[in-house]
């Protein structure tokens, strides 16, 4: 199986383990995938703050944004 580690919220977006222990993202794209035979998981998973969660499981309830701190306002309105 795979996993997901999240350690925590902001507002109510999960906030998951990067990859290559690059720090935190709410951008699941940039989540770390860890395999249930990683040591490194097991390491993890002794630690209370982080929660383990299945990786389709997740995926399962998940959903895409759109960033607003992103969006060139130039580009809004109805186009001719």
């Amino acid at each position: 199986m795979q996993y997901y580690v999240s350690s925590g919220y902001v507002g109510n977006c999960m906030l998951w383990w990067r990859k290559d222990g690059h720090g935190y993202s709410c951008d699941l794209l940039q989540a770390e995938i860890f395999d249930d035979t990683d040591p490194q998981l097991q390491t993890i998973a002794k630690d209370k703050k982080y929660r383990i969660w299945e990786k389709d499981y997740i995926l399962s309830c998940a959903s895409s944004h759109v960033d607003s701190e992103k969006l060139d306002t130039s580009k809004s309105g109805i186009l001719e």
